[in-house]
C-alpha cells in the first residue's frame, strides 16, 4: 500500500511540475521564460525559433504529464521525462546556465528514474525470461 502511495505521489508531482512550467511559464510567455528560449534560439543559430522552442516545449510537457497521470501509460510518459530532462539539463550545462530551473530538472529526473526503477518488472531468481516449449508438449524445457 505505501508503494501504491509512494508511485501516485511521484506521477503527481512530476506531472504537476511539468504542467506548471507548460501552462504558467512557456505557454504564458512570461518575459524569464522567452528570455530563455530567445537564448536557446541564439545557440541553435536561429534555425529554431524562439516561439517554435518554447510553444513546442509547453505541448510536449503536458503530453507526458498527460501520460504520467493515465495509470496504464505511466510508464511511458516517465521514460519521456528522463528523456526530455536529460535534454533540458544538457542545455542548462552548455547553454542556459545552473539556476532554479536546472535544480529543478534534476528533481524531476531523479523522480521519473525512481517511478521507473519501482516500477520495473523482475523475473524470479534463476529463470529466463523467456521459457522455450519443446515440440512434444506445453511445459517449460530445462535450460
Amino acid at each position: 500500500m505505501a508503494k501504491k502511495l509512494a508511485l501516485l505521489a511521484i506521477r503527481l508531482f512530476v506531472s504537476v511540475n511539468l504542467l506548471y512550467a507548460a501552462i504558467f511559464l512557456k505557454f504564458a510567455g512570461v518575459p524569464g521564460s522567452v528570455a530563455l528560449f530567445t537564448q536557446m534560439s541564439r545557440a541553435v543559430h536561429g534555425l529554431v525559433s524562439q516561439p517554435v522552442f518554447r510553444l513546442g516545449s509547453g505541448v510536449f510537457e503536458t503530453v507526458v504529464a498527460a501520460l504520467l497521470l493515465i495509470p496504464k501509460t505511466a510508464r511511458l510518459g516517465a521514460g519521456l521525462t528522463v528523456v526530455w530532462m536529460s535534454a533540458v539539463i544538457l542545455s542548462h550545462i552548455f547553454v542556459l546556465g545552473y539556476g532554479w530551473f536546472f535544480v529543478d530538472a534534476l528533481m524531476v529526473m531523479v523522480l521519473a528514474v525512481i517511478y521507473l526503477m519501482l516500477t520495473r518488472r523482475h523475473p524470479h531468481w534463476g529463470e529466463p525470461e523467456f521459457f522455450p516449449k519443446t515440440k512434444g508438449n506445453n511445459t517449460r524445457s530445462v535450460l
